[in-house]
């Protein structure tokens, strides 16, 4: 294995001239110094190419007629002279060194093979600055994360973060002109398919977004996903399944409760009737009995759950631990206004009526810490993140007849 592979960061751009510069100057900066930058100007009609030609043998830069962001890459591939293989959209920024610690995991991993991807921001153009992205408390589990597709079935991955090994290309092809969107997807869907990859957690690509995003007001994106989503489900073996979810039955509930929070209907409906059609296992029982022992050890005694703070978060937790058969006394929010509302039939109290000796409490915001000490100081003995224990609660099997009341509260 080579110990300092060249990277290729192809760049695709179309009518990018208020991006293009800024995305260039990423790749440029990068701390890895063996690096290639790569631009292929997709049939731009405004300034692209004057910015891009300004920068002279600093990248190689390539003009064709526009024929979408797939052939775009594809003509990046053709012309690449390094090993790896990095995708940066004309609007999207690499951290400084992101390709380093890309290729540092890969030489760590001792297989030239190895996928890896990370961590990423949204930016937004508007002036609200940065945010980390968060995976959803229910995947969020590294063992699963780098389990063959599973980041692509959840929509996890953002495509920027992947860096592949060319010989990639040779084994599965280049990227599907076809698609009018994700085509970035059915590439990794198919480089990604029984692999393990490589998943730093660190945040190492800034995710633009500002007005002119294309796949953001495009309705065609929704539908190209919404078939992308289908597709790969229906493509999987049943090895596949079991080998990322143990049970066919956890695959099914898994996609449906994504296609719900998703909307998407028909994806939902197809999946359904699998998830009905299919046996519960047998272990599904002693799942729910080592859950409700691991909700012990944080003071629950089947009676006294709290969800404090009744937003989108408590609604979601309040189902999931529904179909699971883990019983919630009340929900609690400092919001006097909530105060005798009811979600699913759980009624809202005051936290006052909190009892600070016997209730367990799950704070179930995203970022618990000021409620955590809010509570703290009311003298609440059993307070718990429903980011330290989602992960838990998801991961037990869901009761098949409990989830027919469910589906009858879709929203």
């Amino acid at each position: 294995m080579c110990m300092n592979p060249k990277v290729s960061i192809v760049i695709p751009v179309y009518n990018g001239e208020d991006y293009i510069r800024e995305a260039i100057d990423s790749a440029l900066s990068q701390t890895y110094e063996n690096c290639e930058v790569i631009v292929v100007n997709d049939g731009s009609t405004d300034n692209t190419e004057a910015i891009v030609t300004s920068y002279g043998d600093k990248i190689r830069y390539f003009s064709k007629e526009n024929g979408g962001v797939s052939s775009a890459l594809n003509v990046g591939i053709d012309h690449m002279e390094g090993e790896y293989f990095q995708y940066l959209p004309h609007d999207d920024l690499l951290h400084p060194d992101k390709i380093e610690k890309n290729i540092q995991a890969i030489q760590q991993s001792g297989n030239e093979m190895s996928i890896v991807w990370s961590g990423w921001n949204f930016k937004y153009m508007d002036g609200r600055g940065s945010q980390p992205f968060q995976i959803p408390y229910q995947y969020n589990d590294k063992n699963r994360l780098t389990n063959s597709v599973f980041p692509l079935l959840f929509s996890i991955l953002n495509t920027v973060t992947v860096l592949i090994n060319k010989q990639y290309f040779d084994k599965i092809g280049k990227f599907n002109t076809e698609l009018y969107t994700s085509q970035d997807y059915d590439m990794w869907y198919r480089t990604f398919i029984d692999q393990r990859t490589i998943y730093l957690e660190e945040e190492l690509v800034d995710y633009r977004m500002h007005e002119q995003q294309g796949t953001q007001t495009d309705s065609k994106f929704e539908k190209n996903c919404i078939s992308m989503s289908e597709f790969m489900v229906s493509n999987l073996s049943e090895k596949q399944i079991l080998d990322m979810f143990g049970y066919k039955y956890r695959f099914f509930y898994y996609m449906l409760d994504f296609y719900k929070q998703q909307g998407w209907s028909e994806n939902y409906k197809n999946v359904y009737l699998q998830f009905q059609n299919c046996s519960e296992p047998e272990d599904g029982s002693s799942e729910r009995e080592r859950l409700y022992q691991y909700l012990e050890t944080f003071g629950y005694d089947g009676n006294n759950l709290v969800l404090y703070c009744a937003g989108k978060n408590a609604k979601y937790l309040l189902e999931t631990l529904n179909v699971r058969c883990i019983p919630v006394k009340a929900l609690s929010d400092r919001d006097k206004g909530k105060t005798g509302a009811a979600i699913h039939g759980i009624k809202c109290i005051s936290p006052e009526d909190i009892n600070p000796k016997k209730d367990m409490v799950i704070v179930t915001k995203d970022k618990p810490e000021d409620a955590v000490l809010f509570l703290h100081e009311k003298g609440i003995d059993h307070i718990v993140s429903y980011k330290e224990i989602g992960s838990t609660v998801y991961h037990a099997l869901p009761i098949k007849q409990m989830y027919k009341d469910l589906k009858s509260l879709e929203s």
